[in-house]
This record gives structure tokens, sequence and C-alpha cells, in this order.
């Protein structure tokens, strides 16, 4: 392993030579690295239900993906990222639809990824009434990283003699567009939220809906339709009404679109109801959809007296596991975090017995909390997620945390950028990491 360090960006890059002269591009993807674990990669899907033709339902898949939880290979034209999600419809243990979505995105620079980013998708399956299990899977082309899911799906017909509503999409953006796209419909480019979360980053409910079977107007008057929008909270109160807004009828359907700021709301899970009149026929139609609420702020502690309280348990919580442990289990442990301990800390865990290691560990930790008013230990949490990252990914040894590439991944984390050489007449293939924050360089033992 070499450090290289230039002055001018005070750039740090590790390199690490790989053994292996040839490989299969399977071996390459599986050897590719990733640092995203399971808990940390940010996939969300949703679906809703659509009329189409005369009496067909279309099924819509809207999926997305945090763009910093892709890897971005450098091309020709700047940097690639490149995801696949595939959904499929069974019924009975058989195999009825499956359709891949290719995904690609395309920057100048890896500084133009910002936390928060997020990539969306969109499918379509037009379905029959009953009963399905929808399963999607998705993959990172670049890295290998994969993960799949799975939701049991019911699905109703809609009415061809009296009022109905489509579900309820919520969107992060809609706008008016005639260019027609993956997200286009009715004249609208709808980029779907398909985690339904709104709040301090995304501030207005955004929703698509479409109307079917008005009547056809035989006076003046009843050319027109209303619609009602109402807010209700968990507990089922109506938290906001806003006035009726009254439409003329394009036609036997109509799409309704509309957005409303929620910023004012506390964070919490939400309904939004749509209720829709035809003002000839005197028919009603209602339908309901979930949302989420959530500002950073509302979760601030600023009792004292709570904290310390919530403090207490946390630390309870921790003893608890570490009785559950063996002492094997607690060495281990401690032995990945020799890196970050200090010297009389290391001196003084040799010498504990069983009861002894348990308190220390629980006070270990402790000392590097940094969000000490959460309800969890995030430092000890992140650290042994990296260990056990380690562990998958560098496998030269039993335990991959003790490699080169594991002691740098857990004393700086994870690199800002990765750069990989293939085998060439002169060289070995290799990896560059590269740390654009670090400071002063690098210091190993």
């Amino acid at each position: 392993m070499r450090f290289l360090m230039k002055r001018k960006s005070l750039t740090i890059c590790l390199i690490f030579l790989n053994l292996i002269l040839s490989f299969s591009l399977f071996a390459q993807q599986q050897d590719t690295l990733s640092f995203i674990t399971e808990d940390q990669f940010h996939f969300n899907y949703d679906f809703n239900f659509f009329r189409t033709g005369v009496n067909n339902t279309l099924m819509e898949l809207y999926y997305s993906v945090s763009r910093n939880n892709l890897e971005f290979v450098p091309d020709s034209s700047g940097w690639v990222a490149n995801f696949i999600c595939v959904g499929e419809i069974w019924q009975n243990d058989s195999l009825l639809m499956q359709t891949p979505w290719s995904n690609v995105d395309r920057i100048d620079s890896v500084a133009q990824i910002k936390p928060g980013q997020r990539l969306y998708g969109v499918g379509y399956f037009p379905m029959k009434p009953g009963d399905y299990l929808l399963k999607i899977y998705m993959q990172d082309r670049n890295s290998g990283f994969q993960r799949s899911y799975q939701s049991e799906v019911h699905v109703d017909s809609f009415a061809t003699d009296h009022l109905d509503l489509s579900d309820i999409q919520f969107a992060s953006q809609i706008r008016h567009s005639d260019q027609q796209n993956r997200f286009y419909k009715s004249g609208f480019t709808v980029i779907p939220n398909s985690d339904r979360l709104y709040g301090t980053g995304l501030p207005m409910l955004m929703f698509y809906s479409e109307i079917y079977n008005l009547k056809k107007p035989q006076e003046p008057d009843t050319t027109k339709y209303s619609v009602t929008y109402r807010i209700i909270d968990s507990d089922g109160q109506v938290v906001r009404e806003f006035p009726e807004k009254v439409r003329l009828k394009p036609g036997a359907s109509a799409v309704d679109v509309s957005g409303m700021n929620i910023i004012s709301f506390p964070s919490g899970t939400y309904f939004l109801e749509l209720q829709v009149k035809d003002l000839f026929s005197g028919e009603e139609v209602s339908k309901k959809g979930k949302f989420f609420i959530f500002r950073k702020g509302d979760l601030a502690m600023s009792d004292s007296a709570a904290a310390a309280n919530a403090r207490k348990k946390i630390e309870a919580a921790y003893e608890r596991v570490y009785q559950e442990m063996t002492e094997e289990q607690i060495n281990e442990e401690f032995n990945a975090a020799k890196y970050i301990a200090t010297g009389e800390e290391k001196n003084i865990f040799k010498k504990l017995d069983m009861k002894g290691k348990q308190a220390f560990m629980v006070e270990f930790w402790k000392k590097r909390d940094k969000t000490p008013e959460t309800a969890k230990n995030e430092f000890r949490d992140h650290y042994l997620r990296l260990v056990n990252t380690a562990n998958q990914k560098f496998r030269e040894m039993k335990h991959g945390w003790r490699t080169d590439r594991g002691r740098v991944l857990l004393l700086y984390g994870v690199p800002d950028e990765i750069e990989r050489f293939p085998y060439s007449a002169e060289n070995k293939p290799y990896v560059i990491w590269k740390y654009f924050s670090i400071q002063g360089g690098v210091i190993t033992n």
C-alpha cells in the first residue's frame, strides 16, 4: 500500500494492489468495492392504480434511489452511474409479467453529488382484478450491490356506470408539459414521491388523480363538478379543510392536479382525502391517500431531564447487549475497535474480567457518542457497520478489518472517490481511494 499527497489540493490517495492477474467479468463485478450496507441503502417504491381503456386497470410502479448510494465510474464524458430495476407480477406461484427498466445517470464531476438527491423511475403493468405478489429487484451495475423487495397487491376494477376516482399519486414535482417522457401523462410531467415523505426539504404536498364517469351535462349549470380536499391526522381528526373548488367538465373524465404548503404541520402520519361531486348527477366519490411529514426540529429534545432519562435507558439497553454476548464476542468487538482506542484503554481492557469488560464497552462507546440525546449510539453503529463491510469485502484474511484496506476504512471512513485501474503490461490491477477532506496527511501505525 502506498500513500500519495498532492500538496495543492491536499488530496490523499490510497493505492491498493490487486494480486489477482486475471479474472472474469463476473469476478470483476463481485470484487468491485461498494461501501453501502443494507441499512444505509435508500431505495423506495410505491404504486397506484388508474383506469386504462374501458374496463382495464393500469398499475403504475414508482421507485427511487439516493444518488449518493450509487457508484459512479469515469467514462469519456465524465462520470456515470447505472442501475437496473426489475418488476415482476406473480399469482399462485406463477410469473405473469416481468419488466426491466435500465437507469443511467451522467454527471461532469462527483462534486455534483449532494445528500438528499434522488433518482426516480416509473414502470407500468396492465392488470385484471385479483390478488397478486409484486417482486422488485434492484442492482447497481457498477458496484454489484443489489436488493429485493416484495408486496402483496390487490386490484379492483373501476366503475363504468357511476362516478369513480383513481388512486392519489403523491409527487415531488408536477409541471405542465407538451413533451412526452417516462413521467408524462395528461399534459403533465409528474415526478413521483415514492416514499410519500414531505417536510423541510419538500414543503409542497403535490398530487395527481383522475376522475372517471362524469355525466354528460344537459343544462349550463350542470357542466361543472366540485373538488374538496381535507388533511386528516393519524387520530382521524380533520386538521385542515380547504375551500371547495368548482370546475368545468372537460368531458367524461378529468384530471385533478393540486398542491399545498404543509411546512407548518408537525411531523407525523397524515391522510389526504379527495372528494369529488358531480353537480349534474349529484354523485359523490372520495379517496384517501397516506403521506408522511418529517421536520428535524420536531424531534429535538429541549428538556434536559428527559434527555438524561433517555440516556439512562440507552445505557441500560447496551448493558443488556453485552450481558448477552460471550467473552469471545466482546473481545472481538474491542479488537476491531483498537484502531480508535487509546493506549491506556488497551492496557485496561487486558486486565478486566467478564463483568469488567461488559461495563468497559458501554463506557468506551459512550465517550465517543457525538449525539447522546438520540435513541441510539450512532457512532458505535456506524463503526460496526464499517467492520462488517470490511469483513465482507476484504477477504484476504479471516477478518477483513485486519487488512490494510480494512484499517484505512475504519480510520478514515468511506473514501470520497474510488478509481480502478485494470491489469496492463506495466502494472497489476490496482485501486486508488481518494480522501479530499483530510488535512496534513495520513498517519499509519
